[in-house]
């Protein structure tokens, strides 16, 4: 029996000391890794903060989100594309751009099919680059299998300062051209005013 205990106890200290050994590699970005306790404080959040931020987009929690980006933030998206653009307002890239492209997916029961799978960066850096899988249907039956990189600049008290994103050009074109608006026929009857892509807020005088 002593030695039955000797082994669990040895057993259970050899997790331990695992756990507190787990290092963060490009495979190996998980929670465990990057927010493994008593980690050093940083000038800029470390890559378990910045996971968090970006958490809140895979919970669809803009609200969350959108509260650690400056107001002035300096947003580009990169391509040519409907959303292309440089963005200096918090509330304009909100609805102009996330709030654009996520009205053309599926309903997914309040969630956004965009997680993060890969940081770079960040701590004592100003700046971090996100790796950001996109993943669900568009409302046409397209598929939305999308890789982004975020170039983030940060404050020291974790807000989004800058972005440059770039993103698979084509395909948001596809979901933004084939999901914002219907097809008419001649036939169609047009004696309703039709509000325009949001953020455009199209309304009668």
């Amino acid at each position: 029996m002593r030695s039955s205990l000797i082994l669990t106890l040895t057993s259970f200290s050899a997790s331990i000391a695992a756990a507190a050994s787990i290092q963060c590699s490009a495979t190996n970005q998980t929670t465990a890794c990057l927010c493994a306790p008593n980690q050093a404080k940083t000038t800029y959040p470390n890559k378990c903060q910045i996971s968090e931020v970006f958490g809140y987009l895979a919970d669809g929690n803009f609200t969350a989100f959108l509260s650690k980006v400056s107001p002035t933030v300096n947003w580009t998206i990169m391509g040519t594309h409907p959303l292309a653009g440089t963005y200096t307002n918090r509330t304009i890239f909100a609805i102009d751009a996330l709030q654009r492209l996520s009205n053309t997916l599926q309903s997914t029961a309040g969630t956004t099919p965009l997680t993060l799978t890969q940081i770079i960066g960040g701590g004592d850096e100003e700046w971090s680059v996100q790796e950001l899988h996109g993943l669900g249907t568009c409302k046409n039956g397209l598929k939305y299998d999308n890789r982004f990189a975020w170039i983030t600049r940060w404050s020291t008290e974790g807000i989004i300062l800058q972005v440059r994103a770039y993103l698979d050009s084509a395909l948001v074109h596809r979901a933004i051209t084939e999901n914002e608006s219907k097809e008419y026929l001649y036939s169609d009857q047009r004696d309703v005013l039709q509000a325009g892509p949001s953020g455009i807020g199209c309304t009668s005088n």
